[in-house]
């Protein structure tokens, strides 16, 4: 039986109801199968949701085939009804760094024609895999315009083409695609062929900020930060910059 995937009827869907149909002892523990998550599973570099289920802890979420299996500590019985409760703020920031990474990955596509070959969402950063080269001057335009679309604060649109609507659209894709097309539309930054799940307006991404550009392979891999991963970073920075300041007796600059 195919999972319910609530999470996308509604991204910021914290809580729900569901059935237990099955929970089998696994590698991490006990793998619970429900009729309905909110739970989104690892994939298209976004990272599995953890939370609670009626008090046992999930510890990360994948998919099989048309099921979605919870990583839980502990077992739940077939046929239980459990509250499910994410953990939000993890959820959240996933979602302001992939709606982040969509909209550089936009602005660099419709100005130089690179692909995003390489995605990542990392425990301290996320990083980008490009198929071109970036001049420094070139690299802060994309940032500043990266940043002009999310104080914009457009929509983030999804929608689900038919095969024939699907052939006019201009939409990014790692790979060819078959069956049904997940599109992700932020009008004017990009359109992408997504699984993942994003905030509702851009202007929640709040900011992007690039760590290091480098070169990576034919093309350059940036590290960057978006919404309150960048805001947590540049206040340690500015934090640390105040104290090396005051022990030089100087102004931080």
């Amino acid at each position: 039986m195919a999972t319910e995937k609530l999470y996308y009827q509604d991204a910021h869907q914290a809580q729900f109801q569901a059935t237990v149909l099955s929970c089998r002892p696994g590698k991490h523990g006990y793998d619970v199968v429900l009729d309905r998550t909110c739970f989104y599973p690892e994939g298209g570099g976004q990272p599995g949701d953890t939370g609670v289920l009626s008090g046992v802890r999930v510890t990360d979420t994948h998919e099989a085939g048309s099921e979605i299996v919870h990583y839980c500590e502990g077992p739940l019985a077939e046929g239980q009804t459990v509250e499910g409760t994410i953990d939000y703020d993890r959820r959240f920031e996933f979602m302001q760094l992939h709606t982040g990474e969509h909209i550089l990955s936009g602005v660099i596509h419709r100005r130089f024609g690179y692909e995003n070959v390489g995605f990542h969402m990392g425990a301290d950063f996320v990083t980008i895999d490009l198929s071109g080269m970036l001049t420094p001057e070139q690299v802060q335009s994309v940032e500043a315009e990266a940043n002009e679309w999310i104080w914009k604060n457009v929509p983030v649109e999804v929608s689900y083409p038919d095969p024939e609507a699907l052939k006019t659209i201009p939409y990014r894709s790692k790979k060819e695609l078959t069956g049904q097309v997940r599109i992700v539309t932020i009008p004017g930054a990009d359109i992408c062929a997504c699984c993942g799940t994003h905030v509702m307006r851009s202007g929640q991404v709040g900011i992007v900020k690039f760590l290091s550009v480098q070169k990576f392979r034919e093309g350059v891999r940036i590290e960057l930060l978006c919404g309150g991963r960048a805001y947590r970073y540049l206040s340690a920075c500015w934090a640390q910059d105040v104290a090396a300041a005051q022990a030089l007796s100087v102004k931080p600059t």
